[in-house]
């Protein structure tokens, strides 16, 4: 996807993310997650009760609960059963009544959208998934070979009101403290990044290391070294040796991450909250039961990790590359700790089903519990 290609128009998105859709495995819509429920959207599902056109069978179950600073001027959000489920979910099924009654532009934007995660920017929007959803998890075990990036896939047209973080007003990433990346560089490195990740013959480990190495060599451009795409364009590739993860390092690296979640939450069970901390022994139990499996699922690791690189907040949130590409770094050390827990639970090794619940666990609290660094947890 050459800078020429790009286009304020367009939608760009993983090429195994590309032909998404949902398969309604009622993942989100039973996890008890609170879903605002904006103005025109509560008006447009009240009349459509009052109606007849939408029909819910609910008992006991409000539709709607009364909630303070919602955001967007919502007053309300979607009522949940005793169990987390959504009242619109239709009972005995993992259907969605206004979905499928109304159609999906009568949905609140958090259920149009989900597990779609969007940057808006002035050369195009770029989509990501969250890997919560068992669906996009599948998505990383297809063996179909598909391009890196898809330009303007059917499963996300440009036409939708997409919603996320909108940077079309603002500057351009950073390279390093101090000195803008540009959007053209944006893309440039984006596309180099995820080509990167996603090079076969080498584990998530190695590719990981070599992305870090990367980073830190565009840092090291200056104007007296000519352009500065062009300086990233004539970065070569660094093999790294497979290495040996640290799992200690990558349990203090998953309870920095908890440490974000807010307090309300920090000791919740899953998916309200992020899980029981690692454990002493939790390093014994990933080499015995992860380790030994671990390069067996490099390709859909290295496809997660993909997923953390492309479409990153990250991008405009951090100080510049090394910090874009440390959030790839943690996003490996999480999914770490995931596996070696899917592994205890069960007291299994490694398999698909572990990795892919690895997967969900990992996004849960990467995307849908933890704060950006900084902001206030004690809510």
């Amino acid at each position: 996807m050459a800078s020429a290609e790009i286009g304020a128009g367009h939608v760009y998105a993983l090429g195994f993310h590309a032909d998404y859709r949902c398969r309604s495995t009622g993942a989100c819509c039973s996890s008890g997650w609170e879903i605002p429920v904006a103005p025109p959207a509560e008006a447009r599902l009240r009349a459509a009760l009052a109606s007849g056109a939408l029909r819910v069978d609910a008992p006991g179950v409000p539709l709607f609960r009364s909630r303070r600073e919602l955001p967007d001027g919502a007053r309300v959000v979607f009522g949940l059963d005793a169990h987390g489920r959504c009242a619109f979910l239709e009972p005995g099924t993992r259907l969605c009544a206004v979905h499928r009654q109304v159609g999906v532009a009568a949905l609140p934007p958090s259920c149009r959208q989900f597990p779609r995660i969007a940057l808006l920017t002035p050369v195009g929007t770029f989509l990501t998934l969250s890997h919560y959803c068992p669906t996009a998890a599948g998505q990383l075990f297809r063996e179909d070979d598909v391009p890196s990036i898809a330009a303007d896939p059917s499963a996300f047209p440009a036409c939708e009101p997409w919603e996320g973080l909108d940077a079309r007003q603002a500057w351009p990433p950073l390279l390093k403290p101090g000195v803008l990346l540009g959007w053209d560089g944006y893309v440039l490195w984006q596309e180099q990044a995820v080509g990167l990740l996603l090079r076969g013959g080498q584990t998530p480990e190695a590719a990981v290391a070599a992305l870090r190495l990367r980073a830190n060599r565009a840092c090291e451009w200056t104007a007296s070294k000519g352009t500065l795409l062009g300086w990233l364009e004539r970065i070569p590739d660094q093999a790294q040796p497979t290495g040996v993860l640290d799992f200690d390092a990558a349990a203090a690296t998953w309870r920095g991450v908890a440490a974000r979640v807010p307090d309300s939450l920090r000791f919740a069970a899953p998916p309200l909250g992020p899980g029981d901390e690692p454990a002493l022994a939790w390093a014994e139990a990933h080499v015995r039961l992860v380790t030994p499996q671990w390069e067996r699922f490099a390709w859909p690791v290295r496809r997660y990790l993909a997923a953390k690189l492309f479409a990153s907040w990250a991008a405009m949130q951090a100080d510049g590359l090394t910090a874009w590409s440390r959030a790839v770094e943690t996003a490996l050390a999480v999914l770490h700790v995931e596996a070696t827990r899917q592994c205890i639970d069960t007291s299994t090794p490694l398999d698909a089903e572990r990795l892919g619940q690895a997967f969900r666990r990992a996004d849960l609290l990467l995307l849908h519990l933890a704060r950006p660094a900084g902001e206030d947890v004690t809510a």
